[in-house]
């Protein structure tokens, strides 16, 4: 059989083609079937997740396939509540977005009893934590994976209410990790509730279920993740955050410092920059700051970016700000930067 190819967005750079075999996409399905989700059996599966993408074609494909099941495909359909009335034991395959929708719908998903979820592609969101806070003693259980295109699942935990960023995570039976390489220089982390500050690495894997890129013979012997993790145990860490400016809106890989590059180009003499922030629907999304005569007011800013190129999602808001805040080396003081925007405004969705 031939290769499935999955692409990256280009959102990071050019847009590249991975190569998966159906052994391996089998392989991985049935791993997390086996080490995540547990005996409990599924009579269905609804996914929010499109199968021309890794986590989609996993679950939306080869899991149903391999339970046997019938899926009902939502991932056209974001806001359609999955069926619930018949008690039925059901896989619920979410994206971030999907939470705030099941946070909705909160004593259906306590009547059925029978419901498993499964989070990937980006951060949870406080709607995830609400529900399964909510839905505690009901038999509703939720775990979320880390990976990528380029490497598939690494790790897995528990989605929990209470200090979710305090559990650690748990890697695949079939993956190995290489802590032996430092973060970059003044490398960022999204905050250390864990007490591991100084034990941050990058998270470099290897394992049999690599991509293989498009025109390579044979995948690479392993791969570097841009997560920053602090090892707890032989086969456990704490995440830690990111090496680079890279986020994910809704599982859309965006690289902050590529939408500066091109709003500078389109921009002349603007100093801007883009400031990560959580967000309650999509996980993580970014606002853009800038300082400058011209344009006068952020609306004018969005009229001369337009359509960012790429894929790349434009951002959730832009302001206008008297300076852009740098220490002496020129390092942007992000949450000075942030705390200029009066705390009662409302972010300006474009």
């Amino acid at each position: 059989m031939p290769d499935v190819a999955f692409a990256t967005s280009g959102s990071t750079g050019p847009p590249v083609t991975w190569l998966r075999t159906e052994a391996q996409l089998r392989t991985e399905a049935a791993l997390v079937r086996e080490e995540v989700l547990g005996p409990a059996r599924f009579g269905r599966i609804v996914s929010y997740a499109p199968p021309e993408h890794l986590y989609g074609r996993l679950y939306s494909r080869e899991l149903p396939r391999i339970e046997g099941v019938p899926v009902t495909g939502l991932w056209d359909q974001p806001l359609a509540l999955p069926p619930l009335d018949d008690g039925v034991p059901t896989l619920l395959v979410c994206l971030p977005a999907t939470w705030q929708l099941l946070a909705r719908h909160l004593p259906a998903l306590a009547r059925h009893g029978r419901v498993t979820a499964l989070h990937s592609t980006g951060p949870t969101t406080p709607a995830a934590h609400q529900v399964t806070s909510h839905l505690t003693g009901t038999g509703f259980r939720a775990f979320e994976l880390l990976g990528s295109t380029e490497t598939g699942a690494v790790a897995h935990r528990p989605v929990a209410a209470g200090q979710h960023d305090a559990l650690p995570w748990t890697l695949l039976p079939d993956v190995e990790v290489l802590h032996d390489v430092e973060p970059p220089p003044g490398a960022a982390t999204d905050g250390d509730p864990t007490g591991c500050d100084g034990a941050a690495r990058r998270l470099r894997v290897a394992g049999p279920r690599l991509a293989r890129r498009d025109g390579a013979e044979t995948p690479p012997d392993d791969w570097e993740l841009p997560d920053l993790v602090a090892p707890v145990g032989p086969r456990t860490f704490h995440h830690l955050g990111r090496a680079s400016r890279l986020i994910k809106v809704n599982g859309l890989r965006c690289d902050l410092a590529r939408v500066e590059e091109l709003a500078r180009a389109r921009c002349p003499g603007v100093d801007l920059v883009c400031a990560p922030v959580g967000d309650p629907v999509r996980g993580e999304h970014y606002e853009m700051f800038y300082a400058g005569p011209r344009p006068a007011d952020p609306a004018d800013l969005r009229r001369m970016l337009g359509r960012l190129p790429s894929g790349l999602p434009a951002p959730r808001a832009v302001h206008r700000v008297a300076r852009i805040p740098r220490s002496a080396t020129g390092k942007v003081l992000t949450a000075e930067l942030t705390a200029a925007r009066p705390p009662a405004e409302e972010p300006e969705h474009v």
